[in-house]
């Protein structure tokens, strides 16, 4: 077995040797065809007509930016201005650093964003990677218009603050550095002085006080003034992904969405909401061809090649922690509440993230789940109109689909409650527990101790599922939907293969949905064993018994 395994292992590697050599052939056949020539000097001539500041240099100067304004056809100037004065730094290549020079894939992509820029309309670019879509959209199409177009305030943000300032040519400002210092004087600001124009997170202009701004993942990303756009780097990726884009909403008209798929989550549900689409496929790339292809697939898992070069969201998540949740025993449509049936809420708590509930009723065997909430960064009190169904005097911190939602539960029947025991230590209220808060109005939450245990959770779960749901798709579900799809296990790397570890799921944006839904699944498996009057919930041991509920 071991000869066999070390056998393959030689063979791998002689293959990404000779793939490595017939890559940089294929580069340097690049570098020296007639066209990249062509352009390259073009570009050397422009650069030498305005070298000097001689009168007939400043007038080479003043037809030079003329070309990259363009004010007729923005995208002509974008591109005249990249393919002239922009580079790019490349580690996997020789030389490493290159003069930008445009494909053609590239030029309709900038053409793509300027409208939707102009426009005032949203726009998600999906793409493989490696197709210069970092360098085009945070980098050379924001820097064009923090130089020639007034009024620009443009906000770009990912989803880890090392990949949006960390000073390296890794991050998004990084490269607007790089991009920035690689230009030529006279093409900047008056009186810009990069030590004093660029601070953390900013890249100020201080000819027309154009801004460019940073920003790291967050529910509130996005969320303040007025923005010409809101670039969102790898957003299939956020935790907080659907409350930021939905948060920026206020602030700008133009959203543009950029990623690589990580799974059938928010990001891909975005791509189906009627949003102007632009793909950046590795077919489009004139470098990359079928022997490019076939030796990504012999390296990568089936996971990694769907999410990095295919652009495929149903294979690109591995370690699915509920696979069962599938067509075969989820039917998805209209199955709205019935006063006649019972009704059972589980409930997952947070207060730095997200509280989570879900509302379900048995029907013929199966799970019917009628409705679903959550909301991050709220105080328990927050959540009780959504049971009670009383729209509260003080509306304000309630958005106008809070208050919808509140009112459709307001003939609801009383429901039993389950939820995380965890809620006994909480204290969102001051001198108070969550659920000693929701006890004081009304709402009793059975817990057991043991419920802490994960494998327990998921055995009820997996059973419950099994068993059979109803779920009824509104705005509210779909993103449930999403959460039961896209919970999964970590990845770790064990001899330099990502490896799944089905011990305890990742923590992350699906967690508390999943949670909730977990504890339903616990305590429609106990309720056999349901006592005849109310105990005390909050017993060391931990107990479950009949709930008595105003609401």
């Amino acid at each position: 077995m071991t000869t066999e395994l070390n056998k393959e292992e030689t063979r791998l590697e002689n293959l990404k040797r000779q793939e490595i050599l017939r890559r940089k052939k294929v580069f340097s056949e690049y570098l020296s065809s007639p066209n990249y020539k062509e352009v390259l000097e073009s570009r050397a001539r422009i650069f030498d007509a305005c070298l000097d500041g001689r009168k007939e240099f400043l007038l080479s100067r003043a037809r030079v930016y003329q070309l990259c304004t363009q004010p007729n056809d923005l995208a002509a100037g974008c591109i005249f201005f990249i393919e002239n004065f922009g580079w790019t730094y490349s580690p996997k290549t020789n030389p490493k650093h290159l003069p930008f020079i445009l494909f053609d894939f590239q030029k309709e992509m900038i053409r793509w964003l300027i409208q939707r820029i102009e426009k005032g309309e949203d726009g998600f670019l999906e793409k493989s990677r490696e197709m210069g879509a970092s360098w085009l959209i945070f980098v050379y199409v924001s820097l064009w218009y923090w130089l020639f177009k007034e009024g620009t305030n443009i906000l770009l943000g990912s989803y880890k603050e090392m990949l949006v300032d960390d000073k390296t040519i890794d991050s998004l400002f990084g490269k607007l550095d790089y991009a920035v210092e690689a230009l030529p004087k006279w093409l900047l600001p008056k009186r810009f002085n990069l030590n004093k124009h660029r601070t953390k997170l900013r890249l100020l202009n201080s000819e027309n006080n154009n801004l460019i701004s940073g920003d790291t993942m967050n529910p509130n990303f996005g969320r303040g003034s007025r923005k010409t756009a809101i670039m969102f780097d790898e957003l299939g990726f956020w935790d907080y992904a659907k409350d930021a884009w939905e948060g920026a909403a206020d602030s700008t008209n133009c959203r543009i969405a950029n990623s690589t798929p990580c799974g059938y989550n928010f990001y891909a549900m975005l791509r189906e909401s009627g949003i102007n689409i632009f793909t950046m496929h590795w077919k489009d790339h004139p470098l990359k061809d079928e022997e490019w292809y076939s030796f990504e697939k012999a390296r990568r898992t089936e996971e990694s090649l769907a999410q990095e070069v295919d652009i495929s969201y149903l294979k690109s998540l591995e370690g699915r922690v509920y696979p069962d949740w599938a067509d075969e025993f989820v039917e998805r449509g209209t199955f709205e509440y019935d006063y006649d049936l019972p009704l059972y809420v589980g409930w997952d708590f947070g207060y730095d993230d997200d509280t989570a509930i879900i509302w379900a009723q048995p029907h013929h065997g199966k799970l019917r789940i009628v409705d679903t909430y959550r909301n991050n960064y709220k105080l328990i009190d927050f959540y009780i109109p959504f049971i009670t169904g009383i729209v509260p005097s003080e509306t304000m911190k309630y958005s106008s689909l809070d208050i919808n939602k509140i009112a459709l539960h307001k003939n609801w029947r009383k429901g039993t409650h389950f939820g995380d025991p965890a809620g006994r230590f909480g204290n969102q209220v001051v001198n108070t527990t969550v659920i000693n808060e929701l006890r004081n109005n009304g709402i009793e939450v059975n817990f057991k101790d043991a419920w802490k245990e994960f494998n327990r959770r998921k055995t009820a779960t997996r059973q419950l599922i099994r068993n059979g749901i109803e779920l009824n798709m509104n705005t509210d579900t779909k993103y449930f939907n999403l959460c039961m799809i896209n919970a999964s296990y970590p990845k770790v790397k064990q001899h330099g293969i990502d490896e799944v570890r089905s011990i305890k799921p990742l923590h992350n944006w699906t967690s508390h949905y999943r949670s909730a839904i977990e504890y339903l699944a616990l305590g429609l498996s106990e309720l056999k064993t349901v006592r005849r009057k109310p105990v005390d919930k909050l017993k060391p041991r931990g107990c479950l018994g009949r709930v008595v509920v105003r609401y």
